[in-house]
């Protein structure tokens, strides 16, 4: 489902007036295999280098139009080296219109990106970023809004994709092939510049550039009603006090104003007074009446009634309509996000941020689990595990479905949380300080008549992590803001010092492992049949009880997550803790580096065990393929045993060491 907005924006020819700035180019003068930016200097590249790294070369492989055209394509996981820069008449575009277009060809199952940058000084900040995905799917964010629409495409073929943009309203229309996919207003209110970067995966052709500005009419009194808040993005039955934005497009100042807010048959009214708005200033205005959000695609329209106490000289811009489609979520459905992240990404910044704010906006419906890899944070049966469906860093599964960048979770969330669950999992807890031993019971009901192998996972996450020493400062991308606004990492520095960090969402343990425990339910399960499993472990010392959730996961036979719970630790306490079916019983504490060693690692065939110090007699080390499947079990009562994985396929492994002293995960790689 998508939010759609009512528009009041129609650019034709009756838009081009004497005045309006245009532009276009269809590359068929350039040479074959020459740099773009060295022959138009209309173009710009990011580090404004013609011919540099990031300049892109003319393509004769495929055009829409004559023989030229841009083809972009990512050459490593981190996007890019072309990124090239078209700026829109040299300043920033506040009022007016705008419209621009350009024919694009996305090679199958592969990815393209452009974004429209709001400042001339690249990086300070993103109107918009427009993804196109691996599966003809579109989406346009930003960073402070986050979902504003998202659609379908064809790939394999030439799209006409368009944008008309009335400044002046903050109407933003998305066209393909001349054809309307939404409307929405955006927090960013202008533009400058368009930049257009292959992201990883990307392969994709450009042809047909052109733009058109066109200024706004010039007026004495004019008060525009800008932006419509605190009501998009709400589920169904949320209440909240709209908020609506004016801004100043006159040369008189404005120092009052009279507001209406229309929604489901009623009207709520403000008269605001001692305003003092100068020209191209904006305001925003709360209104003081609850509205209660319902459910189906119904109109909010705010309308600006008098400024300084009369009509002003233009009323094509005193009213905004929204169309407000909240979302309706399926009865006790929760969305399970799993974020691949590590402490030396350079670019997970942006992934802890979405978690943040996806967490923010849909609380109560929305689960983050950030997996942790190679950091002080690490859990190796569930980085390994996540690792098989992933593809870098930063990456995110909704649900366990496909591979996309933390910056996508919206859609993915949206589409999921409309989706009734099978069953749904009730935490309880006991909690022994003596000795630190938890015992979590996850009682699965289910609510419709299902068959087949379901499977249950148990997972143990912890907010506001701090540590110190070697691996908990943050690499950080985003420091001096040159990649614009990122949840304030824009203002720290690179690396984040350990002592600046806080880590939420830190995916502790899962148990029994990644895929969940197989054949955990009866294979033919009727509608109200109820499953409690019991699950033990002893806590690290390390571990801030206040701050731990316990989560249970609902693994349905394809491998897709079908539902999930998130019960803070206190919670499932209150609970109680129910007997079942006894799962898996670990100490968590962790074996210190000079306790343990496996080697070689990779290693051809064979890897030898070395245990130090004491606490070793009973050591039991079980190891796992990625799939969970148990591949061998050692009763270890020396200090060295050899490992023979000469017969297993190449690939990675998970050995669980339980010891007196604690337990370790660590991954073996089979060459």
């Amino acid at each position: 489902m998508k939010k759609r907005y009512l528009s009041f924006l129609l650019l034709s020819a009756a838009f081009l007036r004497s005045d309006a700035q245009t532009f276009s180019d269809n590359f068929d003068s350039y040479a074959a295999n020459s740099f773009l930016v060295q022959s138009n200097s209309a173009w710009k590249t990011w580090t404004n280098k013609p011919g540099g790294a990031d300049d892109v070369r003319v393509s004769t492989v495929k055009a829409k139009s004559g023989s030229n055209s841009l083809y972009f394509s990512s050459v490593s996981a981190s996007g890019g080296p072309a990124d090239i820069v078209l700026p829109f008449g040299g300043g920033e575009l506040t009022s007016g219109n705008f419209s621009m277009s350009m024919w694009m060809f996305v090679d199958a199952q592969k990815k393209a990106y452009f974004n429209l940058q709001e400042q001339t000084t690249l990086g300070i900040g993103w109107s918009i970023d427009v993804n196109f995905d691996s599966l003809g799917k579109f989406n346009i964010v930003n960073t402070t809004a986050g979902l504003l629409l998202s659609g379908n495409y064809n790939q394999n073929e030439w799209i006409k994709v368009a944008m008309n943009i009335n400044l002046s309203t903050n109407t933003w229309d998305f066209l393909i092939n001349d054809v309307s996919k939404g409307t929405f207003q955006n927090t960013y209110r202008k533009i400058a510049s368009m930049d257009i970067f292959p992201t990883q995966n990307s392969s994709y052709y450009i042809d047909d550039v052109s733009y058109t500005i066109t200024p706004a009419t010039t007026s004495t009194l004019n008060a525009s009603v800008t932006f419509i808040d605190k009501v998009l993005g709400k589920l169904a039955g949320q209440q909240t006090t709209p908020t609506v934005e004016i801004k100043n497009l006159g040369s008189s100042l404005i120092t009052s104003a009279a507001i209406d807010v229309v929604y489901n048959g009623n009207t709520i009214s403000k008269n605001v007074s001692g305003l003092n708005l100068a020209a191209n200033a904006m305001t925003t205005i709360s209104l003081d009446n609850l509205i209660t959000i319902i459910p189906g695609n119904n109109t909010l329209t705010a309308t600006v009634k008098l400024v300084n106490g009369i009509a002003d000289d233009n009323a094509n811009d005193n009213v905004k309509s929204i169309l407000v489609n909240p979302i309706t979520p399926a009865f006790g459905k929760m969305v399970v996000a799993e974020e691949a992240t590590g402490t030396w990404c350079t670019w997970c910044p942006r992934g802890a941020v979405w978690m943040r704010n996806m967490d923010e906006k849909y609380k109560g419906f929305f689960l983050g689990i950030a997996v942790h890899n190679n950091d002080p944070m690490e859990n190796a049966n569930y980085d390994g595990g996540l690792g098989t469906i992933s593809s870098g860093y930063p990456s995110a599964v909704v649900d366990r479905g496909i591979d996309i960048d933390p910056s996508a979770m919206e859609p993915d969330f949206i589409q999921r949380v409309q989706v009734a669950p099978k069953g749904g999992i009730r935490a309880g807890a006991i909690y022994t300080v003596s000795n630190r031993e938890l015992k979590v019971s996850l009682t699965t009901k289910f609510n419709t008549n299902v068959s087949g192998n379901y499977k249950l996972a148990f997972v143990l996450i912890e907010d506001s992590v701090t540590g110190s020493g070697a691996g908990w400062d943050q690499v950080n991308a985003y420091a001096g803001g040159s990649r614009g606004v990122m949840g304030g990492f824009e203002k720290l520095p690179n690396p984040v010092p350990a002592s600046m960090m806080v880590y939420d969402h830190v995916g502790r343990i899962i148990y029994p492992n990644f895929k969940g425990l197989s054949n955990a339910f009866s294979s033919s399960i009727n509608v109200n049949d109820s499953f409690t499993h019991n699950f033990t472990v002893t806590l690290d010392p390390s571990w801030k009880l206040e701050r731990l959730h316990i989560a249970g996961l609902l693994i349905d036979p394809s491998g897709r997550i079908d539902n999930g719970s998130n019960t803070d630790l206190n919670k499932a306490i209150a609970n109680g803790f129910v007997s079942g079916t006894s799962v898996l019983s670990v100490n968590t504490v962790n074996i210190g580096s000079n306790q343990i060693k496996i080697y070689p690692n990779p290693s051809l065939g064979v890897f030898n065990l070395s245990l130090f110090g004491n606490g070793n007699e009973n050591t039991i080390v079980s190891i796992y393929n990625v799939e969970g499947k148990l591949m061998q079990t050692l009763n270890v009562t020396g200090e060295n045993v050899m490992i023979d994985a000469s017969s297993w396929p190449a690939g990675l492994y998970i050995a669980n060491v339980q010891m007196d002293a604690g337990f370790k995960q660590i991954k073996l790689v089979k060459e």
